[in-house]
């Protein structure tokens, strides 16, 4: 037997580079250098280091539908499929047909893409806070004092248009907070940085607060003139501004900070919940029910059969703590009301509640909600007086449309038989 070194050598080469492959394996499995799979919940995921300064952390969702809204007769159906909704978004539906499943979401950047940026030294400069934050706005950043008027130490962006008031609270900070909450746990010195209002709603200062964000020790009113530097800049404003996911997870960070358990069943939902609309507490005035009291009658007969709890919602006379309207919608088997930012409130209610939108409309404009109608009907272009259904279905919540026209002050009367037919199609 002879010795060959020249076959020992390769032996070696070969085995010392199986052990180089293997190991560059093992630690990009360990230690990716670029994305982070999302951590849900309160599982907030390590901050890589880099040399510029900059990581972030993305998730893909799964693609969705939305389902069509339920029908009590072919006045609302004929409404809705003559809608500009419905004529944008049915070319987003399988084989062209809706009914079966629904609208399918499935672009990327707009519906399905999640992100985190962290940056060191980052800079913001009164940047939209949705999908479409730009790439370059992610990463800015600040080199001397003089850039910015103000430095913080970390800070937390929620910018989102009328972020101070409840509805657009729910709507465009909630989604953001689902996959970002763990941040303002994470660092309890962090400021929050919010668009400075018109006013503060106190349910949105009671959210904060039993998140552990006091509006005196954290929450910064951001005006356009600021350029907030921030040591840790935490970014969530790249996400989608619907997915069943968010909107859900979002849904239980509520219930969690007011105690409330995730729902296993929905047996012991027994409140009916009409959002009264009043000359007093409407905001933007107008749509009104005329006739009222014939149609809260048939709530209150519909009640008393099922042995529901009925109950007569006016924002503008609850004075409780926002912990204990979250309970009360938790509770809520029927939702139903005109068109408002108070029908928000369904974000608290369990999936498979029952929610009636009495949507209005003018009879020049008849297939735009009446908050629409500074479009043209026959310009196809979906409008925001959608967004309530949208919000329903994302929940997986049983959502009606019943449309009204409306008077010539924006006013309507309710024809409480169509309000009868609709609760004797409810299951």
């Amino acid at each position: 037997m002879y010795f060959r070194p020249i076959r020992l050598f390769k032996s070696l080469v070969i085995f010392t580079c199986v052990v180089i492959v293997t190991y560059e394996i093992y630690r990009l499995l360990l230690h990716p250098t670029h994305k982070l799979s999302l951590v849900r919940h309160d599982d907030t995921p390590s901050i890589l280091s880099s040399k510029d300064g900059f990581e972030y952390i993305s998730d893909n969702l799964e693609p969705f539908y939305i389902p069509l809204p339920n029908f009590s007769d072919d006045e609302a159906r004929n409404w809705f499929y003559s809608s500009s909704y419905y004529k944008v978004n049915s070319k987003k539906c399988p084989h062209g047909s809706c009914e079966e499943k629904g609208v399918f979401f499935n672009d990327t950047k707009e519906h399905l893409s999640v992100n985190i940026f962290l940056v060191k030294n980052g800079l913001y400069l009164n940047d939209d806070c949705g999908y479409n934050y730009g790439d370059n706005a992610t990463k800015r950043t600040f080199k001397i004092p003089d850039e910015t008027t103000v430095i913080y130490d970390k800070a937390i962006l929620y910018p989102v248009p009328d972020g101070w008031s409840f509805q657009h609270f729910l709507d465009g900070i909630g989604p953001k907070l689902s996959h970002s909450r763990s941040y303002l746990q994470k660092y309890p010195d962090a400021k929050v940085i919010i668009l400075e209002g018109v006013r503060f709603d106190r349910s949105v200062k009671e959210i904060w607060s039993m998140l552990g964000v006091e509006e005196s020790e954290r929450i910064i009113h951001y005006s356009s003139s600021m350029k907030i530097g921030a040591r840790l800049l935490i970014n969530p404003c790249r996400t989608p501004g619907i997915h069943p996911r968010l909107w859900q997870d979002a849904r239980k960070m509520y219930w969690s900070i007011s105690g409330l358990p995730n729902p296993i069943s929905q047996s012991k939902r027994n409140n009916l919940i009409y959002i009264q609309r009043t000359a007093t507490n409407a905001m933007n005035g107008a749509r009104l029910i005329l006739n009222e009291e014939p149609f809260i009658r048939v709530l209150r007969d519909y009640s008393t059969k099922y042995s529901l709890n009925y109950v007569q919602y006016d924002h503008s006379k609850d004075k409780d703590h926002i912990r204990s309207r979250i309970e009360l919608f938790y509770n809520a088997k029927i939702i139903i009301g005109v068109h408002s930012g108070a029908l928000s409130n369904m974000n608290f209610a369990q999936s498979g509640t029952t929610i009636i939108e009495i949507m209005p409309y003018k009879s020049d404009s008849s297939s735009l909600p009446m908050t629409c109608s500074m479009f043209r009907p026959e310009n196809i272009q979906a409008c925001a007086g959608y967004i309530l259904y949208t919000q329903a279905r994302l929940l997986n919540q049983s959502y009606w449309i019943l449309p009204i026209v409306v008077n010539a002050e924006g006013n309507l009367n309710v024809d409480t038989s169509r309000v009868q037919k609709l609760f004797d199609q409810i299951e």
